[in-house]
């Protein structure tokens, strides 16, 4: 026996067991053990194998082992999480198995989700939902999202393929009759589970999947204390022998238990792609941007003796592999030693060997075929010669457009601005947006009335577009004469400049009201800019217009400029909402397009962007869809408002395809004017909808993290004017009750809307456009 039972378990039976890998966790081991320790199903046993610790973790688990009876503590010299786990498994007691790592996080109700879903379905493997999180917020495994791996229900591994990107050990529970007589390899630290995952999956008669968040993934931030699969790359040819055997473990398994050759080959080729594009290349990266000669010959050598075992068919059936043997290396030439280019050479005499017509063909034809036929020409003369006189050339090139592009900014903000600004400044407004591709926004309101009441003046726009040198010459000609600048949200063309005295630059920020913190009173925040880019992008502000009085002070901080310069007169775009025959054009074409909106009230879900642009794409839906609408379908419809980035990864069930329409291609404002109750969480709409006096319900199941992550300029519990909510019960329930208090809404409307009237944009032009 290879380890020692501290002290044993007082639970006989457990419904559970959960087997936890400790080493060197001081900091987190306790948090672990208490979220175990708070969950709802009982009874269950809590594993702890100690990997040999160096750390206060020995000493915290002591401490705790007088609080919780169920613990199971055993030590072992240290021998990696693989050993640790097959020590828990001899030692398991339970009916089924769980597996948590030691700085992880379990919701309270995770382990009795899946035993009951294990136990009324009859399944052998559960799995569910998981979330990453760190000390500022929390985010869906962009992996698992894209490959359907949260999808709900009944699945097999050669029938749900997504399976293979959720290989790790934890965020399941499996039944201890399949997996009792399993192992992890006990010879390699890197994708040591795959092998383990892969046989319990392909022994499984059932796979379940709860709809439900059932797992933390903790995201260590400090530098010191990272967990082991952040720190294994470093090793990047330990790491690459690590995964080459996984693979050879995993191929057993493959041959020996999917009979038919064509699955096979199918399940076979998706979990290459998969351990191709998030493992192996990584590792092949990590050599290359070494820049050690050795280390790049021995990973290099490793992949060219793997190159020659693999099986033709299987090739062929993983375009990444196929990719990265051959031109992917071609950009990093400028890295690699000799040798090493030497060995790419001969990674290239394997590709063709093993490379059919078809995957020739699409290489060939792919938006790397200059490099593919570079590649060809190296084989052509046996040399890399072809290829390394292509990149020194390219490098060149690349320094020269650098400093070309460098001059030709500079050019136009110091030469074409600064000309343009001693011509006399001519009757010209600038409509200036990085964001906007047309007329949308406050704009379209605006321009009417200038066209109406300043009709000497020249409207031009400055929206989003691919600057040409001649675009930028033109964009800094405009800004040096114009007399007019009007924003909508941060211009990065005009960052840091100094415009003449008689040019007005006036920001109409984007969002009504005062909600979320942004600009300088963000900052200090996880999703917020550095104070010297905010000074940078505010600077040149001469005015800014807000939507009511209340909110002039925090618009002077977000932009530190005099409060005398933040003119409340309204939101231009807002006066949509007081034009009656706007409106009723808007029903109607709602109406006309989409059938599912007659005679149904419309419940609108329109949440706030989370986090960076990556993860506004994995974003989400937390609502039960399905649930919604079994308990409301027969009187209301759900829109979906979603960003469009984000609504392509919602999945909306079969049971609520008639009850659910995305309109995330939509006006906002438009929707929100067919809208009969609003679900939003922190979003600047709330002030816009408000105009209509209509419920709303605020969604806010991640308050505490979004509070790390933004920050409010109110208290969101006394600000917001409506219930909030954190489950889709609650939401369902306050729906279903209509005892909604519209008291709340309209002294919410007087107080942050009190200018709004129809008449922003006449406003902004007779007090703004002289």
């Amino acid at each position: 026996m290879n380890f020692e039972v501290v002290r044993p378990s007082k639970i006989d039976q457990p419904k559970v067991s959960i087997i936890i890998p400790v080493y060197n966790v001081e900091n987190y081991i306790k948090e672990t053990i208490e979220s175990l320790a708070k969950q709802t199903l009982s009874p269950i046993e809590i594993i702890l194998v100690d990997d040999g610790s160096t750390d206060q973790t020995p000493n915290i688990i002591n401490d705790l082992l007088n609080l919780y009876p169920n613990i199971l503590y055993a030590i072992q010299k240290n021998a990696g999480p693989g050993v640790a786990r097959n020590n828990g498994l001899t030692l398991a007691k339970g009916e089924y198995i769980s597996f948590v790592d030691s700085d992880d996080l379990l919701p309270e109700d995770a382990l009795e989700t899946m035993y009951l879903a294990a136990k009324t379905e009859d399944a052998e493997v559960v799995t569910g939902a998981s979330l990453s999180f760190n000390s500022t917020r929390s985010w869906y495994i962009a992996s698992h999202v894209n490959n359907g791996v949260y999808t709900p229900g009944t699945k097999s591994l050669v029938a749900n393929k997504g399976l293979l990107y959720s290989l790790g050990p934890c965020n399941k529970m499996f039944k201890a009759t399949l997996i009792k007589d399993m192992s992890f390899p006990t010879d390699i630290r890197v994708t040591e589970d795959h092998p383990f995952i892969i046989e319990a999956y392909l022994k499984a008669n059932k796979i379940f999947t709860v709809d439900k968040v059932i797992y933390h993934y903790r995201n260590r931030e400090e530098e010191s204390n990272l967990s082991l699969s952040q720190v294994v790359r470093v090793d990047s040819v330990k790491v690459l022998r690590d995964i080459l055997k996984s693979l050879s473990y995993s191929n057993q398994l493959w041959n020996n238990l999917i009979p038919n050759e064509l699955e096979r080959l199918d399940v076979m080729g998706v979990y290459y792609h998969r351990i191709v594009t998030a493992d192996l290349w990584p590792a092949i990266m990590s050599a290359v941007r070494s820049k050690d000669a050795s280390i790049q010959e021995e990973a290099f050598q490793l992949i060219y003796d793997w190159l020659k075992t693999i099986d033709f068919k299987l090739y062929n059936k993983v375009p990444a592999l196929t990719r990265i043997t051959s031109y992917e290396l071609v950009p990093h030439y400028s890295l690699l030693s000799q040798k090493a280019k030497e060995l790419h050479l001969n990674w290239l005499k394997e590709w063709v060997k093993l490379s059919n017509p078809g995957t020739m063909h699409t290489l060939k034809n792919s938006n790397r075929k200059f490099d593919t036929q570079l590649c060809l020409k190296a084989l052509q003369k046996n040399s890399i010669k072809p290829i390394q006189s292509h990149i020194s050339k390219r490098d060149r090139r690349k320094r020269i457009n650098k400093v070309k592009s460098r001059l030709k900014s500079a050019f136009a903000r110091r030469v074409v601005f600064k000309f343009a600004s001693l011509l006399p400044a001519d009757n010209t407004i600038v409509f200036a947006s990085n964001k906007s591709k047309g007329l949308d926004d406050s704009y379209p309101f605006i321009y009417e009335q200038i066209r109406t009441k300043r009709p000497q003046y020249k409207v031009v726009d400055d929206f989003f577009k691919k600057r040409e040198f001649a675009d930028l010459c033109k964009t800094y000609y405009q800004f040096g004469r114009a007399k007019y600048i009007i924003l909508n949200d941060y211009h990065r063309q005009i960052y840091k400049m100094n415009f003449r005295k008689e040019t007005e630059v006036i920001q109409m920020w984007h969002a009504c009201g005062a909600f979320k913190k942004f600009g300088h009173s963000a900052v200090g925040f996880a999703d917020s800019n550095p104070k010297q880019f905010e000074t940078n992008a505010h600077k040149p502000y001469t005015k800014v217009v807000v939507s009511t009085n209340e909110v002039v002070p925090h618009y002077a901080e977000a932009f530190d400029i005099d409060q005398k310069n933040v003119l409340p007169l309204g939101l231009p775009r807002t006066d949509l909402f007081f034009d009656d025959e706007t409106k009723e054009y808007v029903r109607r074409k709602f109406l006309n397009r989409f059938s599912k909106l007659k005679d149904k009230k419309i419940i609108t879900y329109a949440p706030t962007f989370r986090g960076n642009p990556r993860d506004r794409k994995t974003f989400h839906l937390e609502l039960d869809l399905a649930a919604m609408q079994e308990k409301l379908g027969e009187d209301y419809v759900l829109v979906l408002k979603l960003h469009p980035a984000v609504t392509n990864n919602v999945k909306i069930p079969e049971s609520a395809r008639d009850f659910v329409l995305n309109l995330g291609n939509e006006n906002i404002n438009e929707v929100l004017l067919m809208t009969d109750i609003l679900i939003s969480d922190y979003s600047s709409l709330l002030f816009e909808y408000t105009l209509l006096e209509r419920p709303v319900i605020f969604f806010a199941y991640d308050y505490e993290n979004y509070m790390k992550e933004r920050s409010f300029f109110y208290d969101y519990h006394d600000f917001v004017p409506g219930p909030i909510t954190s489950t889709t019960n609650e939401i369902i329930d306050l729906i279903q009750k209509d005892q909604f208090d519209l008291n709340k809404v309209k002294e919410f409307n007087q107080r942050f809307n009190e200018i709004a009237d129809g008449r922003a944009s006449e406003r902004f032009v007779e007090t703004l456009i002289k």
